[in-house]
């Protein structure tokens, strides 16, 4: 049939309900990171210490795997807030990896190609747009923080009985917030530095810089001025300031790791400081702008 003959209509097929759009944008934004062999390699990496967390529980609580491997150790004695903390703290670092890796490049090739403004010239608001590309780095750190640690928690609270769950309840809350904190700080610095900075190599620099490089800078600063408020520039220590206080740490379970150098109010200032500021660059910059070509 000729073109001409065809007679054209709209499309009358489902369509997609408007508070799942943003959903698109995730899915094709997973799919994209793992048709990469190194980084579902690398994923997958991520759940050995999981994989490791739940061997060691299961060898506390039976003496039968004890006897068999030659240890020797209780459960209920190793297995607490310092644990749970060590094991997410953990976790947290090579989620930050993955979102290193994977992070910037899903929004610099739209910027770098000029895409934004075909997604948000679709009924496609700049709030959806933003959340689709930050939920794939929330579902992937999800996965490597309090998922896997909530897991290990139930199951430990299974094996040990004696009402250790509901004495103990308050370490989920923790572990729970404590890996939505460091998944918000982490999904927005990535969303807001691949927005300003085009090139994705130059961006997961950043990035590293940002974690790396501000710590040394702040330390630097604590000499110079003799203070301690150097510290507000170094993001994992804020973090793990905040954590302390989340997973009711004392004094004797830190290790000196001089975490009451600055008051927690500051901390979560510094955190919030941060997220905010990640909000106003994307703000600035998350807009659509129309593109004439001479």
């Amino acid at each position: 049939m000729a073109v001409y003959k065809r007679t054209y209509k709209a499309y009358s097929g489902a369509l997609t309900p408007a508070w799942s759009r943003f959903t698109v944008l995730s899915r094709y934004g997973l799919a994209t990171l793992f048709d990469s062999r190194p980084f579902t390699a690398y994923a997958m990496l991520c759940m050995v210490p999981f994989l490791g967390g739940l061997v060691f529980i299961y060898l506390g609580h039976s003496n039968t795997a004890q006897l068999l491997f030659g240890a020797n150790f209780n459960a209920s004695a190793l297995i607490n807030n310092v644990w749970f903390l060590t094991f997410l703290g953990f976790e947290a670092w090579m989620g930050f990896i993955l979102a290193v890796w994977g992070g910037p490049g899903m929004i610099t090739k739209d910027f770098a190609n000029n895409s934004v403004q075909l997604y948000l010239s679709r009924p496609l608001s700049r709030t959806e747009y933003l959340f689709g590309k930050v939920s794939v780095l929330g579902a992937l750190l999800s996965c490597t923080t309090w998922i896997p640690a909530l897991f290990l928690f139930f199951v430990h609270a299974e094996l040990q009985g004696n009402g250790w769950l509901w004495q103990n309840l308050w370490m989920a809350g923790s572990i729970f917030l404590a890996s939505v904190l460091w998944i918000a700080v982490i999904s927005l610095l990535s969303m807001a530095v691949s927005v300003w900075v085009r090139w994705r190599i130059a961006a997961s620099a950043l990035m590293f810089a940002v974690f790396f490089v501000l710590p040394i800078l702040g330390f630097a600063m604590n000499q110079i001025l003799r203070t301690e408020w150097g510290r507000l520039i170094n993001l994992p220590y804020v973090t793990t300031v905040i954590w302390a206080h989340l997973f009711r740490l004392t004094a004797m379970n830190r290790h000196g790791g001089d975490l009451d150098a600055i008051p927690l109010w500051s901390a979560w200032a510094s955190l919030l400081s941060v997220c905010a500021f990640c909000f106003w660059l994307l703000d600035r910059k998350l807009r659509a702008r129309e593109v004439e070509s001479s």
